[in-house]
């Protein structure tokens, strides 16, 4: 049976995706993941049989949604890495991924990776994405805390595996393994996630402009960054945005003085365009969850439901304290009262 592969993204719901989707105000029809992140809700909605309509501004997430969501039968075979390619163009590839020597990868390994991102130009269709995002895969797993916002010193010391050993006792040896190594430890994982399932549409937009896409879907389900928790994904996979020429501006959900404004105007977009909006959110975030229930409230009746969660970069003190919460919000005519 297909399963969700290894994507190390921050904030993932993997864990809670099955009960995700048993809270769902509907058991089949679409659903827009508007904030679809590492898309394991939009994996889990796929394989409960809804027809999944994806979005995230974020390349990176892009490239992992058109691998496993919207891809339902193309594989990627391991002969791929023989593909002839052209050397001029790996030489400006490198040349263009200079800005991550010295700061994410030693700067042979920038080399490999050019290679591997030359490769990814030379396919076609979904044979292109399985490879990106396995790449996507293969930089954070080389990353200390599978991010790309920490510092050159540190990932220089965190690399150093004696150091590693004597600091947290784990030596952390996949840190210095290659790229390619990675993605061919990954590739029958990534491979036999991919299913058919109902048509599925993937889009890399800002929130607002996605919701002026759509004419009409069932349920809309949101997972914006939580404000007050770690919440910078730009700077955590947007290097990979850079690589590719894909980074831009998007509205700024992660500020706790303008999250209920921003969410307010989002809603107010989807006025006739769904029935449901079930939004995702935490007891720890701020604005608090009564605040975020009252401005939910202006567009309808709204259900609360909760689970006990700790996402494995809570700190100890949190622990236990921690509730995930679904905000079920049934629109009513579309406007704010």
């Amino acid at each position: 049976m297909a399963k969700y592969p290894k994507v190390n993204y921050i904030g993932n719901k993997e864990k809670l995706a099955d009960w995700i989707i048993e809270e769902m105000p509907v058991k089949n029809g679409m659903v827009l993941d508007i904030f679809a992140g590492g898309c394991s809700v939009s994996y889990a909605l796929k394989k409960y049989g809804y027809s999944v309509v994806v979005n995230d501004i974020l390349y990176a997430d892009y490239v992992i949604a058109k691998a496993l969501i919207e891809n339902s039968d193309t594989r990627l075979r391991e002969s791929v890495f023989e593909k002839k390619i052209n050397e001029k163009r790996v030489e400006e590839l490198e040349k263009k991924f200079v800005f991550l020597a010295e700061c994410l990868y030693y700067t042979e390994e920038v080399r490999e990776l050019s290679r591997l991102a030359a490769i990814a130009e030379a396919l076609k269709g979904y044979e292109k994405y399985m490879l990106l995002a396995l790449i996507r895969r293969a930089m954070i797993r080389k990353l200390p805390y599978s991010r790309m916002n920490v510092p050159w010193e540190q990932i220089q010391k965190l690399r150093d595996e004696d150091y590693s050993y004597m600091k947290y006792k784990r030596k952390r040896a996949y840190h210095n393994q290659s790229f390619e190594s990675h993605i061919r430890e990954n590739i029958d994982e990534y491979n036999n996630a991919v299913f058919a399932g109902k048509e599925c549409k993937v889009y890399n937009c800002d929130a607002l402009d996605m919701v002026r896409k759509i004419d009409f879907v069932d349920v809309v389900y949101m997972d914006p960054p939580y404000p007050s928790t770690m919440n910078n994904y730009d700077a955590f996979y947007g290097m990979f945005d850079e690589m590719f020429d894909k980074r831009r501006r998007h509205v700024d959900y992660t500020q706790k003085s303008s999250f209920l404004s921003n969410m307010d105007k989002l809603i107010k977009e989807l006025a006739g365009k769904t029935q449901y909006i079930v939004l995702s959110q935490n007891t720890r975030v701020h604005p608090k969850p009564d605040e975020i229930e009252a401005m939910l409230r202006n567009y309808g009746s709204v259900v609360i439901k909760e689970k006990k969660h700790n996402y494995q970069v809570t700190g100890k003190g949190n622990k236990n304290s921690s509730k995930e919460l679904l905000f079920i919000l049934e629109m009513e005519d579309g406007r704010a009262k």
